[in-house]
């Protein structure tokens, strides 16, 4: 079922197709649906997969592609799938952190091996900066598929800065609403640091230390 994304702008979507009657024709066995469900989600998606790979874009189009093979393979599922746009970011999201997890496996095995032969001692700092770009890669992955209200809340006040109450103005909401947005996003990502083989303590101060 691989769909070249060159032949993305050839395909048209006519509004009058709906989401759900999309769905329950794929879980039926229509590849026409499935074509016109990838298509209506390519862009958003690989957008993000963008995001996520540092603009790589031949990883962007692995992960996408396997996401949506897996979309193909479990069809018959599909119409138990509350949310569809939910389930299928956790999808790729899912991909993108086995493609990122195999690679630096790979990568760690080649420096091992090099800092063994230069220096013993190296192998150790090679090791922990590996895990450290694991990890900031695990919570990118994570912060981009948080709801847009949550990411940008999240960004605001690991990356720029802010405080809750300048936030809370900036944004013109309540300091509440910024206070438990944060909990939630931070609860998200550290889930996403447990499903990821680090443990509940260790997950907790990883977001402390690091954001």
């Amino acid at each position: 079922m691989y769909i070249s994304s060159h032949r993305i702008s050839n395909l048209v979507i006519k509004k009058e197709h709906n989401e759900s009657d999309l769905i329950e024709a794929i879980a039926d066995g229509d590849e026409k649906a499935f074509k016109t469900l990838y298509t209506l989600y390519f862009k958003k998606l690989h957008k993000f997969l963008l995001k996520v790979t540092h603009n790589n874009e031949d990883a962007a189009s692995d992960i996408l592609q396997e996401s949506f093979l897996r979309v193909w393979l479990n069809r018959d599922r599909l119409k138990e799938i509350d949310n569809f746009q939910a389930w299928i970011y956790k999808v790729v999201s899912t991909e993108a952190l086995t493609l990122i997890r195999k690679e630096l496996h790979i990568k760690t095995k080649a420096d091992r091996l090099q800092s063994n032969i230069e220096n013993e001692n190296s192998t150790f700092c090679i090791q922990q900066s590996v895990e450290f770009t694991e990890i900031k890669s695990i919570i990118n992955v994570a912060v981009q598929g948080l709801a847009q209200q949550r990411q940008t809340i999240y960004l605001l006040s690991r990356e720029e800065g802010l405080s809750p109450d300048q936030i809370a103005k900036k944004l013109n909401i309540s300091i509440n609403t910024v206070y438990n947005t944060l909990t939630t996003a931070l609860k998200l990502i550290r889930q996403e640091l447990v499903n990821a083989g680090y443990s509940e303590y260790l997950s907790i101060l990883i977001i402390l230390g690091i954001f």
